[in-house]
């Protein structure tokens, strides 16, 4: 059960840290849309380069916390 609870954390970690960088990609564009910021090279190339960071962070220390469990 504590590897699906960091599993799960991890992923969502992920996924929020994409929406994050998404969002800001469409913030400072001008004519661009919420779904090309999403799927553009340059927010998957950040996403490979750090958006693994927050994550890695994120389940070392869900796993120093659960560790009694």
């Amino acid at each position: 059960m504590k590897s699906t609870k960091i599993m799960l954390a991890v992923i969502a970690t992920i996924l929020i840290t994409w929406c994050v960088m998404g969002s800001i990609g469409w913030m400072l564009s001008s004519n661009a849309s919420y779904r090309e910021c999403m799927t553009h090279g340059g927010t998957l190339m950040l996403m490979i380069v750090f958006g693994w960071i927050p994550a890695a962070i994120v389940g070392a220390d869900l796993n120093i916390k659960l560790r009694g469990y």
